[in-house]
């Protein structure tokens, strides 16, 4: 059916169509349907799309584009397009597979990855597809299967130099903002370091989300190999570069449903890794009792990491790291931007738990690169940060991407912690934490969050502030307040 297309300010996130109902009813397409969108111009570019219906607003003759669409179809208002109720992907059928616990061929792998490009599965569809990876697991040939279906559904970034490394935490420890000083440090040293980062998944904030804070994230593969050649490295957001789109939108899915499953969590990492052409990974791995792995947990994601690094012909090596409680004192984006700030200008005292683990995996990639030799990493790392010259290539590197350091503002509505009474805290949970900076607005609202006074070990007396909370709206600080009271995240012995 022929439909004129009508342009509303609207995204998404993915692409959507409106439709009248009395149009939509007439080809026999429901809400939630999804259709094939053709234009009649030269090359007949086709696109999924999910629908919605409505019974204002647009015509009988009208099809409403989200911006989505408008850009990857590059659609005019007016413009006829033709509509078509499309087909159920057969990447369902091998979720479905996945969810009886059968195994899955290259091929089948493949079918669904490129379905979640193509937008031929809905959010709900994405969502049962990782619900099955979560559920039933994924053998370590899946997860290679998977790495490389992620990895041809993007670019990749074609940059070919002798020194090129990369670093990888997997996450679940609030504050544990090591990436920005590694890659200042081993970018200073000489090392060639792309960073690309995720945002938040299940925390407080991701890599991604601190930088955004003062500078630009979202770049062309072409500017990225700017910056690159000019500064030695990068700290990009990898959703912009379209290396592993599919990563991407199954992240965002991840996010939604807060899970994050192990063969998925693989495939991520390695399909960036590769998708960059890092020759030298290190991969850290923190672990502990409210970490996203035990220490049991962390040598198995060891054992499969260092094979896959084998497998892919690359220099991997992995850490396992203390998890046992957050890292830094700032939880939340322009709060662990002050850290690392703190910990670079050496005119100013930062957390010294994060400076020593941050010195730790820089003295572990340039040993592994060859940079120094074993055993004296750790001199050379130390060196380059206490000379300022770390501090200086983190300038260079912001300053490319189009941002420069400011004086920070603070949330505009603050919370202090008292401790109710004396006493040694005597744990402080990872997950609980992540979800109160959460609950205070992270990492969208990026002032928000969590400023930790004392931590594991330390001893308190009654009505010492032990913890500040920031919200950006009063609301967002009393929900913030109550998770805290009722959840009591930390504890006084």
């Amino acid at each position: 059916m022929e439909l004129k297309t009508k342009i509303l300010k609207w995204g998404t996130g993915f692409p959507v169509a409106m439709l009248n109902k009395k149009t939509s009813d007439k080809i026999g397409i429901n809400f939630g349907d999804r259709i094939i969108i053709k234009t009649f111009s030269k090359g007949h570019q086709e696109v999924s799309a999910i629908t919605n219906t409505i019974t204002k607003l647009i015509k009988i003759n009208e099809i409403a584009v989200s911006s989505e669409l408008k850009k990857q179809l590059g659609l005019k208002s007016g413009q006829k397009v033709e509509i078509s109720l499309a087909p159920t992907p057969k990447s369902l059928n091998f979720i479905k597979k996945k969810l009886n616990k059968e195994s899955l061929s290259q091929e089948e792998i493949d079918e669904i990855i490129k379905d979640v490009v193509e937008n031929s599965l809905s959010e709900a569809e994405i969502a049962l597809f990782i619900s099955a990876m979560y559920k039933q697991g994924m053998s370590m040939k899946e997860t290679i299967y998977l790495i490389n279906a992620i990895l041809d559904s993007g670019n990749r970034l074609g940059l070919k130099y002798k020194y090129m490394v990369d670093k990888h935490s997997i996450g679940g420890i609030p504050g544990d903002r090591t990436t920005p000083l590694v890659v200042s440090i081993c970018a200073a040293a000489g090392l060639i370091m792309p960073k690309s980062s995720s945002r938040a998944i299940t925390s407080a904030a991701g890599t991604a989300d601190v930088i955004e804070t003062i500078a630009d994230v979202e770049f062309s593969m072409k500017k990225v190999r700017e910056i690159v050649k000019k500064t030695n490295a990068c700290m990009v957001w990898g959703g912009a570069l379209g290396m592993v789109p599919a990563d991407s939108k199954i992240i965002r899915i991840e996010k939604m449903l807060k899970i994050d499953p192990e063969s998925q969590l693989l495939a991520s990492i390695m399909s960036k890794k590769l998708a960059v052409g890092s020759k030298y990974i290190l991969i850290n791995i923190s672990y502990g009792k409210t970490a996203k792995v035990d220490k049991k947990g962390a040598l198995r994601l060891k054992k499969k990491f260092e094979y896959l690094g084998k497998y892919y012909k690359k220099k991997l090596k992995v850490v396992l790291t203390d998890g046992s409680q957050p890292i830094g004192n700032g939880v939340g984006p322009a709060l662990e931007l002050k850290d690392i700030i703190r910990i670079l200008d050496q005119n100013k005292k930062g957390p010294k738990d994060l400076e020593e683990k941050a010195l730790f995996l820089s003295a572990n990639l340039l040993e592994l690169s060859g940079k120094s030799k074993k055993g004296e990493g750790i001199n050379l790392a130390r060196e380059i940060l206490s000379s300022g010259k770390a501090f200086e290539k983190f300038k260079q590197i912001i300053n490319a991407q189009g941002g420069k350091l400011i004086e920070f503002k603070s949330a505009k509505f603050k919370k202090n912690i008292l401790a109710k009474k004396s006493g040694r805290i005597s744990e402080i949970d990872n997950k609980k934490i992540s979800l109160l900076a959460i609950t205070a607005g992270c990492p969208a609202d990026k002032f928000a969050g969590l400023y930790l006074h004392k931590k594991k070990n330390h001893r308190v007396k009654k009505g010492e502030k032990i913890m500040t909370i920031y919200a950006e709206s009063k609301s967002r600080l009393n929900e913030a307040v109550k998770f805290y009271e009722k959840e009591k995240p930390l504890k006084i012995k």
